[in-house]
């Protein structure tokens, strides 16, 4: 514990602003830890948050155990208690009421943080058979390229937390096992981004399986964006100019022609029994007509004679 004791008399020790013991003004016990609470559900998730959040303010030893509590005829066990305090407060600000209720009453914050962690932090083979289900039937479909990696790094992560993928940590290792676990690890994590993608990428999905050495995540994420940027450049309708919109705006509309209704169909002659026409215009009675009339303005004529004349209106 790095700090600068100053005691005189009954004055509170002097620390560093580095030091898990130092209070800064801004601190306030009211004040939530993270913005979201913990309502029982994906607890890794929000222990994250909580550790992030800790580091920040040089509190993470007050849950894990490294800063210790002092003697009670130590100068710095008052300035302990209220630390401690400080990071309960953030710690049950932090939770919902149901669970704030349960370990509402722990003394200390690491105290409630094992609680919380043997309850909720234990490794869930039910979570991790269903966050590897959703990923394994992950696909693109009308997702693009930053939103479908999005999700699939959330699953990913999510799975490597609830897993607890193992490492070598006895230091004496020179095989190099963590390293290439890791890398095993992204390889198979990119074949089955890359099983997800849309047909349409094919072709550049192809392209990557074929490189040697083989890509990391981000290089391949790179080659997609640009796959869509491009695709999304040739999509994109083409300017015309402004003598186009001239033409199109001093254009006149073509006027549609309507071809009359066939009114004949519905007449029939009760006399000839024929359709297209009624008693009183049929030609068997009231005879052919055989003179020349001349029709429109070219003086177009026509004959009609017993032969080829039809039953006209």
């Amino acid at each position: 514990m790095n700090y600068a004791m100053a005691v005189q008399g009954n004055r509170v020790p002097q620390v560093d602003p580095t030091d898990p013991l130092y209070v800064h003004p801004s601190d306030n016990p009211a004040q939530p830890l993270v913005s979201t609470v913990f309502t029982g559900d994906n607890f890794d998730n929000w222990k994250r948050s909580v550790v992030i959040a800790l580091s920040a303010r040089h509190k993470l030893g007050f849950i894990d155990g490294t800063c210790e509590s002092p003697a009670a005829t130590a100068p710095l066990h008052s300035l302990w208690q209220r630390n401690n305090a400080m990071v309960l407060s953030w710690l049950l600000n932090s939770l919902n009421e149901n669970v704030r209720n349960s370990v509402l009453y722990f003394d200390t914050a690491q105290s409630l943080w094992d609680d919380l962690e043997g309850r909720f932090g234990q490794t869930n083979k039910a979570r991790l058979f269903q966050v590897q289900k959703e990923f394994l039937c992950l696909t693109q479909g009308d997702l693009d390229i930053a939103n479908y990696y999005t999700k699939a790094k959330q699953l990913w992560d999510e799975a490597k937390a609830v897993s607890g993928f193992p490492t070598c940590d006895c230091k004496k290792c020179e095989c190099g096992i963590n390293g290439k676990l890791f890398q095993y690890s992204e390889e198979q994590r990119l074949i089955q981004f890359l099983m997800g993608l849309n047909g349409s990428y094919t072709a550049i999905r192809g392209s990557i399986l074929m490189m040697t050495p083989f890509p990391s995540m981000s290089q391949v994420y790179s080659l997609l964006a640009q796959e869509e940027r491009q695709r999304q450049v040739r999509t994109e309708p083409q300017f015309l100019g402004d003598n186009a919109s001239f033409t199109a705006g001093t254009t006149k509309p073509i006027a549609v022609q309507r071809r009359p209704d066939n009114k004949r169909s519905n007449l029939f002659c009760e006399h000839c029994k024929k359709p297209g026409h009624t008693v009183d215009r049929c030609y068997k009675i009231h005879g052919y007509p055989t003179k020349t009339q001349n029709r429109g303005r070219g003086g177009y004529q026509q004959t009609f004679n017993r032969k080829a004349y039809k039953y006209l209106d």
